[in-house]
């Protein structure tokens, strides 16, 4: 063996016995990180997590979340548990994350997904944050092939929605709402109208353009509100319209995550029973 070859040898050798680099012990700020974080890391690096993260109506994984320590996004607690990195939402706790740079601290800042086109992408960004790049490669792939397969195509009929919540509001262009209603099939009458994330949406409106489905969402608790009322006015039931309420699994869109194609796939089966029923296909 050469002396070159035997260097080499020496080299690889001690690189197949050195340890693997540690994962970095993380901390969540956001319940939308919280649950890349909670499909990716090693539960052993999690540090803590927001206090949203084990809410059904925000977060798809909640019943995964339970088993973890929460915080409350101030920098003194997250400066205190002394995590490798923080991981956070672009849209709030701004002075947290200012002030945790100022001290030295990596903090990792996620945007608001607003189109199932990033979700890959965040991932995989997440996957290399953690030091678990081929868990994050084969979850983004995976995704990115149930999604195709998932889509309607561009030509097939699409029913009318209209997502009506509390107070009635709808969710119009431009948020993740939108697109899944999009791949699954739908045509959204409020991003039709020029309208755009969570706006009034006036029933009078939604009576006149009537919709072949309107989305309800589920009551986040069982006390009664005034907020509701809306939801439940008899015109909706006159309309002729589908009145689905719940159909989307909960926390399955309010985040960008693995899990938002339960709510591509939950309205995709809902789009193909209103065709079945009137005779169209595709």
């Amino acid at each position: 063996m050469t002396a070159a070859l035997l260097g080499l040898a020496v080299v690889v050798g001690l690189a197949a016995q050195a340890p693997a680099q540690e994962a970095p012990r993380v901390m969540s700020l956001n319940v939308c990180t919280d649950q890349l974080v909670l499909a990716l890391a090693d539960p052993g690096r999690i540090v803590s997590l927001s206090v949203l993260s084990d809410e059904p109506d925000y977060s798809y994984l909640h019943g995964d979340a339970r088993v973890y320590p929460k915080n409350a996004g101030v920098a003194e607690e997250v400066f205190v548990a002394r995590p490798d990195v923080v991981v956070t939402g672009t849209y709030s706790l701004h002075n947290t994350t200012q002030l945790l740079r100022h001290l030295g601290m990596r903090v990792e800042e996620f945007g608001y997904t607003q189109t199932l086109d990033t979700i890959a992408a965040d991932i995989r960004r997440m996957g290399a944050i953690l030091g678990e790049q081929a868990g994050a490669e084969a979850m983004a792939s995976a995704f990115e092939r149930d999604l195709a397969d998932l889509t309607v195509a561009a030509g097939a009929p699409r029913p009318t929605a209209v997502i009506f919540g509390q107070n009635g509001v709808a969710t119009g262009a431009g948020t993740l709402a939108d697109s899944v209603l999009a791949a699954a099939g739908f045509r959204n009458l409020a991003a039709e109208r020029g309208f755009s994330g969570m706006t009034p949406y006036p029933l009078e409106l939604l009576i006149t353009d009537r919709p072949d489905v309107v989305l309800l969402s589920a009551r986040i608790d069982e006390a009664p509100a005034l907020a509701d009322q809306v939801t439940r006015h008899p015109a909706i039931a006159a309309s002729g319209a589908v009145a689905a309420t719940g159909v989307v699994p909960r926390g399955s869109w309010s985040c960008g995550g693995p899990f938002t194609l339960e709510a591509v796939r939950a309205l995709r089966a809902l789009r193909d029973e209103i065709l079945s029923r009137t005779g169209a296909s595709g």
